[in-house]
């Protein structure tokens, strides 16, 4: 069961990112200049406390600059570097809320809020995509495509930081990652445009599942209970959602709403938020209560 969505009035350049932490949901976009903004709700429609951070993500892609006329001696279309604004991730850890990002020279960037100043961290691994962003108990997991399309992940332990694991499956965008629990769940768009997901059990990796669900874009995935729900851009645009749990068949939704970037799920209080940016760039964002 879905409420009205709420339209913040606020722009954003890429898809949102979202944390359920303190008893607050979190928001997290990347604005026209670049930078990684934070508002934060105490019941998913009002929302307040800005707060920009003092970092930028964006990528360059090469565009036509002539788009239909040839250099006349090259005999080649000229063309121009473009930045496009990445995604910002967000998670929340026992003790502190923690954002993510791709930095301007494609290293991960990872800060812990609650340490302020002291917080970021810049890791040796570069990618051209958005990070994903996970806690469970006290360790922070990274997610991301690497320069080599690999799906890769590293866990932050009290001890620091572990050594990449480069997953054999290759990914075409973002990919997704989440605790459960205990467990991990990490999700990916792979070269074929299927959604893919790589689960835990008892610590250990099981076989990877390659679902019937396509998208060209990322998904975004979150764990309410002991079910998964897992979230991507329709090729129509449209925001759809797969609820997963054991011993059921999955529940689909296809939401109105549209989109040209990915949307960001978490759970919060016993229902499931869903955020996404507006075709006018507006952030949206949803509370959709149990079993919707």
């Amino acid at each position: 069961m879905a409420g009205g969505n709420v339209v913040l009035d606020e722009r954003s350049y890429a898809g949102c990112a979202l944390a359920s932490w303190s008893g607050r949901v979190h928001l997290a976009w990347t604005g026209s200049d670049y930078q990684v903004n934070l508002l934060s709700s105490a019941d998913g429609r009002a929302f307040e406390g800005k707060q920009t951070l003092p970092s930028r993500t964006y990528k360059f892609v090469r565009e036509d600059a002539s788009r239909s006329q040839l250099d006349e001696r090259s005999h080649m279309s000229s063309s121009t570097n473009k930045a496009v604004a990445l995604s910002p991730a967000l998670a929340a850890s026992a003790d502190a809320l923690h954002v993510a990002w791709t930095g301007t020279d494609g290293r991960l960037n990872v800060w812990d809020l609650g340490r302020g100043q002291a917080g970021p961290v810049t890791l040796p691994e570069r990618s051209r995509v958005a990070p994903a962003l996970a806690a469970r108990g006290g360790e922070v997991v990274v997610a991301w495509g690497g320069t080599d399309r690999h799906v890769n992940l590293v866990i932050r332990t009290p001890a620091g930081w572990g050594r990449p694991w480069r997953l054999e499956e290759r990914a075409s965008a973002t990919p997704a990652v989440c605790a459960a629990g205990r467990e991990l769940a990490v999700a990916w768009t792979g070269t074929d445009r299927h959604l893919n997901l790589l689960t835990t059990r008892e610590g250990r990796w099981l076989a990877p599942v390659r679902l019937d669900e396509t998208t060209s874009g990322a998904p975004a995935l979150c764990a309410p209970g002991d079910e998964l729900v897992l979230a991507w851009t329709g090729s129509d645009r449209r925001v759809n959602l797969l609820t997963m749990a054991p011993g059921t068949e999955p529940a689909p939704l296809r939401l109105d709403a549209r989109t040209s970037h990915h949307p960001a799920v978490c759970a919060h209080g016993g229902a499931v938020v869903v955020a996404w940016t507006g075709t006018d760039r507006r952030p949206n964002v949803l509370t959709l209560h149990p079993r919707f």
